[in-house]
């Protein structure tokens, strides 16, 4: 892995041989004002393969950089990753799309709920 530093944007990190690419679109979101700080990894085949973080904390004073250790505000991520789980349950025949829920889930059904799929 090599060592990423652009003063400019505060950019700092790890990208390994051939993944070059993400660290340019990384970089480019910062040039093009699309990011004020921002890390990001990305694991291929259990191996780190890009590992960086810059911008700052603060765009009108640039004072304090972003950090590996800055906490992010994040939302909604959890829906991309269940979604992902599911599919992967899906596919192994844990779960069916079209089951209703009360296979999964007997208590649901109390007081005669029912949900139909409209497709």
């Amino acid at each position: 892995m090599s060592t990423v530093i652009n003063n400019k944007n505060n950019i700092c990190g790890y990208v390994a041989k051939n993944w070059e690419g993400v660290r340019s679109a990384f970089e480019q979101n910062f040039i093009d004002g699309l990011d004020i700080g921002a890390s990001l990894s990305v694991y291929y085949r259990g191996e780190c393969v890009v590992d960086l973080y810059g911008g700052w904390k603060d765009i009108q004073t640039k004072n304090e950089p972003y950090t590996p250790d800055t906490l992010q505000v994040i939302f909604s991520t959890s829906k991309g990753i269940l979604s992902a789980a599911v599919a992967l349950c899906v596919e192994r025949g844990w779960l069916d799309y079209d089951a209703p829920i009360t296979k999964y889930w007997p208590e649901f059904g109390t007081n005669g709920k029912e949900v139909e799929l409209n497709r």
